[in-house]
């Protein structure tokens, strides 16, 4: 009988733990721009003077530069502005 309670326990245990598993999946999903959520972008100083605008962070770190959100690219200074 405990047999029973003891498997009976962990099963519901295992289904929980999945269940949490699939809804992490789907929020990161989300976050990383593959859902309906908006993936951040700013601009990216990537040299003294040169940047690039509308970047995510992850690109910019790619770049090797400094990722300033929600700032813009101005072209003829080559420096990260807020919009």
């Amino acid at each position: 009988m405990r047999l029973k309670a003891s498997v009976g326990i962990l099963a519901a245990a295992m289904v929980l733990t999945l269940s949490a598993c699939e809804q992490r999946k789907k929020d990161e999903g989300m976050n990383s721009g593959q859902g309906m959520g908006a993936t951040e972008t700013g601009c990216c100083q990537h040299a003294e003077n040169a940047c690039a605008g509308d970047v995510t962070k992850s690109q910019c770190d790619q770049m090797t530069g400094k990722f300033h959100k929600d700032h813009m690219c101005h072209t003829d200074t080559g420096k990260c502005a807020r919009k």
